[in-house]
């Protein structure tokens, strides 16, 4: 398949479980080697790029959150954690991503420590803090996969409302299912058995009509 996206773009992908999502989330992040063919950022070749640069640029937002056992500030400025977090990033990271009102309601603010993966914290808050992480990392390409789902209705209001922050001047690929998120892309494609077909949105999106067109060249923004 072949897929290009501009810089500054928001793309979605939809389609059934197991036709591709996933293994396309895992290439781009080099978790794999594609077998054949390549994947391109500006023209450079992810197999050429150092792992470490390659994902200090692209960043993931999941449904499967993971935090440490540790404070919420090192959990936010994880990139950081081995030299100095930059404290006043975190907490705009975390207004940013709609938990600083809950994070210092917490026993010690931005100091308490959340327990193994989270446990202290609901599943609203998790994705905030993963949102908030994204922020402070600042990487110019994000993987939003599932990054509102299986939440109840305010915290998935929370949740969108910080990911559409988030998602201002990136270069940005949605995993979704939900509608109100695919509605938030600017293209939206669907992956099925490996084969990519672009679906052209009727003015009744909301509705149940959609069209299917063609197309898919991984192209982004360093």
């Amino acid at each position: 398949m072949n897929l290009h996206i501009k810089a500054g773009e928001t793309v979605a992908v939809v389609g059934p479980s197991g036709g591709g999502k996933t293994t396309l989330v895992k290439l781009l992040l080099r978790l794999y080697d594609p077998l054949s063919g390549c994947i391109l950022i500006d023209n450079h070749n992810i197999q050429s790029v150092k792992l470490t640069s390659l994902r200090r640029h692209v960043g993931l937002v999941s449904q499967d959150i993971t935090l440490f056992s540790g404070t919420v500030a090192e959990n936010i400025g994880y990139r950081d954690l081995l030299a100095k977090i930059n404290m006043e990033m975190v907490e705009d990271a975390a207004r940013t991503a709609n938990a600083d009102e809950f994070i210092r309601n917490l026993p010690d603010g931005y100091k308490t420590n959340i327990g193994p993966r989270g446990s202290s914290l609901s599943g609203g808050q998790k994705q905030r803090l993963a949102i908030a992480r994204a922020l402070y990392q600042n990487s110019s390409i994000l993987i939003l996969d599932e990054a509102t789902s299986a939440l109840d209705g305010r915290s998935e209001l929370l949740v969108r409302q910080a990911v559409q922050r988030l998602m201002e001047n990136h270069t940005v690929l949605v995993i979704a299912h939900r509608l109100e998120t695919i509605l938030m892309a600017k293209r939206v494609f669907r992956l099925d058995a490996g084969k990519l077909e672009e679906v052209t949105r009727s003015s009744h999106l909301g509705g149940q009509h959609m069209a299917w067109g063609s197309s898919f060249d991984c192209h982004g923004k360093q």
